[in-house]
This record gives structure tokens, C-alpha cells and sequence, in this order.
């Protein structure tokens, strides 16, 4: 699922230099945004999971299909991401976005039976809307952005349009060449047919603290904490497995290599819940004269 990606705020997508201007796409103006994220996952013990939420942007997850083992499980994804972008106004863009995924799994069995599993396809694809509610002057700059799912791929193989919807929130405030960021988001989901079954994944929150340093016009060092709450699925109206939290701190590196193109390097290590640990690199390019 793709996220808002404001500077800071999401740090696989930061915006140089530290101007307001560039948190949104100038008016008439486009962007294209492509992103790859890998993630390892390693399990041990029983595993009632059977997926990795790889992250993908502040508020913006992809659940990834792993294998269940009894004892051991390793799990490689790769989560790639193109969008588009594109100023309405001077305080308001739309965004497009499709992802897909790539992944290998291993599973050593308590009997020392191994499985694998390879698997790659579509995951999903999103519409949104980002809004600049209010300047960062003498207090803190306000953004809100609406999300809607518009495709997503099951695991069963069928494809669920617009069951689910995501609503967030983000603001800021600059001490340059210091900028203190918060976001926040609520993702909802319905009911939709997997294979046979009816399934609802469950709702989660997220909340990111996230602090930026600007070390000059090309180069932005930023940090911060990702806390998500996930609802437990429901499959046929029964509920599978249980309420999850998790932690991971935000460490990303932005460099602006020319006038048009930033690249920017995130790692994503977990601090509480499943061991996992992901490393993004994002391409932002702005499509103009």
C-alpha cells in the first residue's frame, strides 16, 4: 500500500532541500516515484503467521505470503513500487500507485523436513489524495491524505476492488536545519472473497515520530520510530490468530543528485515483534522542464 510521502515525515521518499515548496508537487507539475524494498524474515517456533508486512512508507505496508514452519522458517521478499504524482493546486496533489512482490521461502520442520516456496505477482494498486491543511509559520504545518485501495490481489487468486481505505495525517515543524515530524494513520478494511472464503483483514493503526537533519542542499540524515496496531483477520466470520504490535525504527539517507532526482536509502530494523529487517531504496523524479 503506498503512504504519503511527505519529507521526513517518510523518509524513503524525502523532499531536499528543507523547503516547503517541495513537500507537494508544484501546481501542473508531475513526479514519478519508484521504489524497491527487500525484507528478511526469520522464524522459529510455531508460526500461526503466514505473512510479512513489509514496509513500504510511514503508513504503507504490503503483506508478503511466507512459509509456516513448525521450527525454523527464512523468508526473502522484494517489493517493488511506481507511482505518479501530480499538483491539482498549490496545496493539494493526487497519486497513483501499483506494487508487486517477489518471494522465497524456506521451512525446516521439527522432523527436519525442508519446503520451499517461490511466488511472484501483482500485489495492489492505490489512489489518493494529499492535502496541505496549514503552513509551518509560528505553529506546526498540517497535512492530511485520503487513500483508496482500488485493487488488491488474494491469495487465493482472485482480486478484491475498493475494500480498503486509508486516512492519515501528518505535521510538522522546522528548526532549521532540524525538522520534527509526526505521522499518523488508520487503515480500514471490509470484507472481500479470498478463493472460497470471505476475509477481512484486520484494521491497523500506525504512529511515526520521526526527526530530519539537513546536512546541506543534497544530503538529509533523518530517524524516527514506526509503532503499528493490526486487528486480527477474520476469515468466514471466525477470527484468525490474535492482536499484533510491533516497533521498528526509520534510519534513512537522502541525496539530491541533480535538479530533477533525489535518491533516497532507508533501513528498517525491528525492535519488538516478529525479527524482521528491511532495506528500501527510493528513486523521486520530477517531471518538468
Amino acid at each position: 500500500m503506498p503512504a504519503i510521502f511527505l519529507f521526513l515525515s517518510f523518509p524513503t521518499y524525502a523532499d531536499l532541500p528543507l523547503t516547503v515548496e517541495n513537500l507537494l508537487s508544484d501546481k501542473g507539475k508531475a513526479r514519478f516515484e519508484f521504489s524497491a524494498n527487500y525484507a528478511n524474515s526469520e522464524r522459529r517456533g510455531v508460526d500461526v503467521s503466514d505473512t510479512i508486512a513489509v514496509q513500504t512508507g510511514t503508513a504503507s505496508f504490503v503483506n508478503v505470503p511466507s512459509q509456516i514452519g513448525e521450527r525454523l522458517s527464512n523468508t526473502d521478499a522484494l517489493v517493488t513500487t511506481a507511482g505518479i504524482r501530480y499538483g491539482l493546486s498549490k496545496n493539494t496533489e493526487i497519486y497513483t500507485s501499483a506494487t508487486a512482490f517477489g518471494v522465497d521461502s524456506r521451512s525446516e520442520s521439527g522432523e527436519g523436513v525442508v519446503s520451499k516456496r517461490n511466488d511472484s505477482h501483482f500485489s495492489d494498486a492505490w489512489v489518493g489524495v494529499n492535502h496541505r491543511i496549514r503552513d509551518d509559520t509560528d505553529k506546526p504545518a498540517i497535512f492530511g491524505f485520503t487513500e483508496l485501495q482500488v485493487a488488491e490481489r488474494q491469495t487465493g487468486g482472485n482480486t478484491a476492488y475498493g475494500k480498503s481505505l486509508l486516512v492519515g495525517m501528518t505535521t510538522y515543524q522546522t528548526y532549521d536545519p532540524v525538522v520534527l515530524a509526526l505521522t499518523g494513520a488508520v487503515q480500514l478494511n471490509t470484507n472481500r472473497k479470498d478463493g472460497d472464503t470471505d476475509y477481512r483483514p484486520g484494521n491497523s493503526l500506525s504512529i511515526s515520530p520521526t526527526v530530519g537533519f539537513a546536512v546541506n542542499d543534497k544530503v538529509t540524515l533523518s530517524s524516527g520510530l514506526n509503532w503499528r496496531m493490526q486487528q486480527a483477520d477474520t476469515r468466514d466470520g471466525e477470527t484468525q490468530g490474535i492482536r499484533r504490535t510491533s516497533t521498528s525504527l526509520d534510519l534513512g539517507l537522502g541525496y539530491a543528485f541533480s535538479k530533477h532526482d533525489t535518491l533516497d536509502v532507508s533501513v528498517r530494523p525491528q525492535v519488538s515483534g516478529d525479527g524482521d529487517v528491511q532495506v528500501g531504496v527510493a528513486w523521486l523524479h520530477r517531471l518538468e522542464k
